[in-house]
């Protein structure tokens, strides 16, 4: 279950006083929100947590790290859109619209 969040003062104190129990509290919440997600997500959703792991210790600066997640997403974003382009090409013009044919009366 989540924890109760602190405000977003509280937060920014504890980034400025005390990163590491900042960073503790966010892997808690990560990790109760795939706990969460339905059983066949859960490892979909533990890899993709690793691969933003991943960003952000290899960028130097947390708006790096930002910056790469980012792109992570348009990337996903870009295939998921890709997927359906092509899924929805496939459909004939005549099947996608048989539900919104109007007849002429003559």
């Amino acid at each position: 279950m989540y924890e109760k969040w602190p405000s977003f003062d509280e937060l920014k104190k504890l980034a400025e006083q005390s990163p590491e129990k900042l960073e503790e509290f966010r892997e808690r919440q990560v990790q109760a929100l795939i706990e969460q997600a339905p059983e066949r997500i859960r490892k979909r959703l533990q890899g993709l947590q690793f691969q933003i792991n991943c960003q952000r210790e290899l960028h130097k600066t947390p708006l790096a790290s930002c910056i790469a997640i980012s792109q992570m997403m348009h990337e996903s974003l870009a295939k998921l859109n890709e997927a359906f382009s092509a899924n929805h090409a496939d459909t004939s013009f005549n099947e996608r619209n048989d539900n919104n044919v109007i007849p002429f009366a003559g």
